[in-house]
């Protein structure tokens, strides 16, 4: 455990570092006194690894305008972005001393002038392609900050292609969808541990974290933060080079435990911590002002996530649904109704996508047609097609009403995250 400085005196920052204790050095001057709320902290993590954690800072130029605005006491909108984690799943007390909740309640305190606005929205165990092609569902348009917390979802049926990975392509898409908001938020990508990884089931490089998330995160300079890396070295280790810890579910070996939330918050208030440090000794000035009018880059690391942003989505998607099913469930045929599923779970996300989602296709509607008109021909047969297509229309229209009002509570859903409500899956509170 450790604390920073809480500069009272320039004498109290001239203590160095050590594996128990750490404070700024005499030589960052606070001739404002703004950096005293924001170093006053205690960090639950050791400070190793803690440093560990802050896996890559980039050039933080919209995080730094979000500080900027924080520290001039100006309205800020904070969006987290997720799974479990995010939902505060398995926090003994949900929207209290969950990772996001705790986060805010540091920025609150941190920047008492600040007007701070939280937004949760949890999406259940969808993963990046869903979130993607529903993001105004969960982002709202005025976001200056968002979260994204989706390494656990998308490790459901990892994909280890470097080259070709859906999963990276459908993560780009979101990581695109997120940069090109209204504001031009700030993003901080927030990786938590994937299934397997806190039991010693799941080895260290096992993650979709890196090497493709952490190569889209250097593309787009956008800071990432790890939960691995901030718990691995404290864990017990394992004969297959895995890790056993505390900090996670011991069932899935992901689900962050109240000490995984709390390392989840240390690792986000460090990384405030630094950024304000770094306005201190750089102020927000003319090079972030041209930085942040740089828009996102136009060609994207895979190709195809440009000229063919739908069939990414839709391939991605299909890989998850035919993982997530055990091959059960055939792909959708419409990416809009995945929007429109229930994700606490899987038995609710195979529930709802049987209820919702139409997987019929055009070739096999032609079939069918076809199928019709040679067993009218059949003479025989000819009142059994008449029941099946009876059957068939009914089916097809019960289909239609149910996606309406699946549309209808969508169209909701969107219009409360439009508000600030956020889309919680489960009974949380807000920070």
């Amino acid at each position: 455990m450790f604390s920073r400085c809480n500069l009272t005196s320039a004498a109290s920052c001239c203590i160095p570092a050590t594996s128990d204790t750490f404070m700024y050095p005499c030589t960052l001057q606070d001739t404002s006194g703004a950096l005293r709320s924001v170093l006053d902290y205690s960090f639950a993590t050791p400070l190793r690894q803690v440093q560990a954690s802050q896996v890559y800072q980039a050039g933080n130029t919209r995080f730094r305008r979000v500080v900027n605005d924080l520290q001039n006491g100006k309205p800020v909108k904070i969006v987290a972005i997720g799974g479990v984690a995010t939902n505060g799943t398995a926090a003994s007390s949900p929207g209290i001393n969950d990772f996001f909740a705790l986060y805010v309640k540091y920025l609150k305190r941190a920047f008492p002038n600040a007007q701070i606005e939280s937004v949760r929205n949890s999406a259940g165990i969808a993963p990046s392609a869903v979130v993607s092609q529903c993001l105004g569902s969960y982002m709202p348009s005025d976001a200056d900050l968002v979260l994204l917390e989706m390494t656990a979802n998308d490790a459901v049926g990892l994909d280890d292609s470097l080259l070709n990975g859906h999963n990276a392509k459908a993560y780009e898409l979101l990581m695109r969808g997120i940069l090109a908001g209204d504001k031009q938020p700030a993003l901080i990508l927030t990786q938590s541990m994937v299934p397997g990884m806190g039991n010693g089931s799941t080895p260290f490089y096992l993650t979709p974290e890196a090497p493709q998330y952490a190569a889209l995160a250097s593309y787009y300079g956008t800071p990432v933060v790890s939960m691995r890396d901030a718990l691995w070295d404290s864990g017990t280790p394992t004969n297959n080079s895995g890790v056993i810890t505390g900090a996670v579910l011991q069932d899935d070996g992901s689900t962050p435990t109240d000490r995984g939330h709390k390392a989840i918050a240390d690792m986000l208030v460090y990384n405030t911590q630094r950024t304000a440090q770094d306005l201190a000794l750089l102020p927000y000035g003319d090079y972030d002002t041209q930085s942040m009018a740089m828009t996102v880059p136009q060609t994207p690391v895979y190709g195809d996530v440009a000229s063919e942003p739908s069939t990414v989505l839709s391939n991605s998607t299909c890989t998850w649904v035919r993982n997530i099913s055990g091959s059960s469930r055939k792909c959708p045929t419409n990416m809009g109704n995945m929007c429109n599923l229930d994700y606490a779970s899987r038995a609710n996300m195979l529930r709802t996508y049987d209820e919702r989602v139409d997987t019929s296709s055009q070739s096999s509607n032609k079939a069918a047609i076809i199928g019709g008109v040679v067993g009218g021909v059949m003479g025989g047969l000819l009142l059994l097609c008449g029941l099946l297509a009876y059957c068939i229309i009914k089916r097809k229209r019960h289909a239609q009403q149910v996606a309406a009002a699946a549309d209808a509570k969508a169209a909701a859903r969107r219009k409360a995250a439009a508000n600030g409500h956020g889309v919680p899956i489960t009974a949380t509170t807000s920070p």
